[in-house]
């Protein structure tokens, strides 16, 4: 089913092509973090269909891909006896599974495709449920997937330069994923690591570390219709390669060639994405979400928690957008969660979008959104909008969450008011058109519901009206810097004096650090530790 995109407004696509830049900060780019181990894990299975089997007689040497091959033949759970030193074993062809499959590597293979082939392969049927593979403590490498040639690049049979399949499940714990690719141009191919098509299809990933994949969409993971978990992996400099996402021109006929979520790209109806401990820093996109990118059909949920999108990028391209995430036709429930230092033509940080009839919601608690930032234009008052948040036509609730120092023409904190509760909440951000509405602003003119809200303007800002129609203290926040005060994620906590402390109420009973909040709580995501 072929992604919708609705084209920006006038205001936002009226920006002029530039080269696309680095980090948003402006600086080095931090190292990522490990992955964590703070979201339940789901546990290993206790038995496997099929025979215990094991590649090797203990030496590298008899390690080798003809040994492999005859060891996935029928599946059952497969281990590595390959010495004491870790062993590379290098496949000339995709191995297909065909059976319920376990295979574990022990934290000493790797499987390589040599820049060539793709490494795994489940062909199988779009309504299939199995067969089952989980991959465990192995690295998979320099994957290379091809597919069908089609006029606007390579049909979905073209993704999951190390993992494919069509129908079943794939489960990775404790795995790295590194330099694998797919193919790179195409409306709908996606998944540089792992592509996973199908209903009831289904990728899930444990503890895992991708870093430097490619493909048109999902530079790591590509998702049609499969549902998706990730848990305590981290996501790192990952690439759609992709542009022009999946757009039509006048007479409707589609011309994209990708682009959407530099991570993880996820489309189709009835599925769940879910996301806990998960650690997005610098992947980069064509088109939409430098991250993340998911479009759904029915107001299907996505639930993310305790992560971090930080550095991201999306091309400096007129109508691409969401340097963070895109989030089109989902009920999205985000909590515990820092958004910072990414960089897009408009809206640098989370865009929420509908999707035909489905609405999209936004439920943000807990959350930092901090220092992301459009591309700078000669004349600022052509800079994109939204720095922050994009919602337009988005209901939702915003409750104790940071959003400052974000840049953006104007409406560097929020586009679009008029869905939006906003309660207990910090508003600080940075605008470069100083005769319209710096921090908020709605192009129907309405303002969001809510309380307790600290707004401080930009200095030297002409207008900057209330981001809500009442509720609104105005004051400098007095926020420190970004960094590690506790938790999992970086946050940016009110200093001495600062009006936000204690001004709350209701707050939700812990902070975005995990820390228990007092009946007279803090404005904004944290409380001073």
């Amino acid at each position: 089913m072929a992604r919708v995109l609705r084209l920006l407004p006038p205001a936002l696509a009226a920006l002029t092509l530039a080269a696309c830049g680095g980090g948003a900060s402006g600086g080095a780019i931090p190292p990522p973090a490990a992955p964590s181990a703070d979201c339940a894990r789901p546990a290993a299975p206790s038995s496997w269909p099929g025979p215990v089997k094991v590649v090797g007689n203990g030496t590298a040497a008899s390690c080798t891909e003809a040994a492999l091959s005859s060891a996935l033949a029928g599946g059952g759970h497969i281990t590595f006896a390959c010495g004491a030193s870790p062993v590379t074993i290098v496949v000339t062809a995709q191995k297909a599974i065909t059976a319920d499959t376990w295979l574990d590597g022990g934290g000493a293979v790797t499987l390589s495709g040599g820049g060539t082939t793709r490494i795994l392969a489940i062909h199988n049927s779009f309504e299939r449920p199995g067969p089952n593979l989980r991959v465990e403590r192995l690295t998979f490498r320099d994957g290379h997937a091809t597919g069908t040639a089609i006029p606007l690049g390579t049909d979905v049979d073209g993704g999951g330069g190390a993992i494919f399949h069509l129908g079943g499940t794939v489960t990775a714990v404790d795995c790295q994923f590194l330099d694998n690719t797919a193919a790179t141009w195409g409306p709908d191919v996606a998944g540089g690591a792992i592509s996973g098509i199908g209903n009831p299809a289904a990728i899930t990933v444990v503890g895992s570390t991708f870093r430097g994949n490619r493909a048109a969409n999902g530079g790591a993971i590509g998702s049609l219709h499969a549902a998706v978990t990730i848990i305590d992996s981290v996501f790192e400099a990952n690439e759609a390669a992709g542009r022009g996402a999946n757009s039509v021109d006048g007479s409707g006929q589609q011309v994209g060639h990708g682009g959407n979520g530099g991570a993880l790209s996820m489309d189709g109806e009835n599925r769940r994405l879910s996301i806990c401990g998960a650690t997005f820093r610098a992947n980069q996109a064509g088109a939409f979400g430098g991250a993340l990118f998911r479009t759904s059909y029915h107001e299907e949920p996505t639930d993310i928690d305790r992560a971090t999108f930080d550095a991201n990028l999306v091309a400096d391209e007129p109508t691409s957008g969401a340097g963070a995430a895109y989030l089109q036709g989902t009920r999205a429930t985000i909590t515990n969660t820092t958004v910072s230092r990414n960089r897009a033509a408009n809206s640098p940080g989370l865009r929420f979008h509908d999707h035909g009839a489905a609405q999209a919601r936004a439920d943000l608690t807990n959350v930092t959104i901090v220092e992301n930032a459009v591309y700078d234009r000669a004349d600022p008052n052509t800079n994109g909008l939204a720095g922050g948040l994009s919602t337009t036509d988005v209901d939702g609730t915003i409750t104790n969450c940071t959003i400052a120092r974000n840049r953006a023409g104007f409406a560097a904190g929020i586009l679009g008011l008029s869905g939006l509760t906003i309660v207990n909440t910090v508003i600080a951000n940075d605008a470069a058109n100083a005769y319209v509405n710096g921090n908020c602003h709605d192009f129907a003119g309405g303002k969001a519901a809510g309380a307790r809200v600290l707004q401080q303007a930009d200095a030297g800002q002409v207008q900057d009206g209330g981001c809500l129609a009442g509720g609104v203290t105005r004051g400098d926040p007095r926020l420190g810097p970004l960094g590690l005060h506790g938790g999992a994620t970086e946050t940016a906590v009110p200093g001495a004096g600062s009006p936000a402390l204690g001004a709350g109420a209701a707050c939700p009973a812990t902070d975005q650090r995990g820390a228990a909040r007092p009946a007279a709580c803090t404005l904004g995501a944290v409380e001073p530790p």
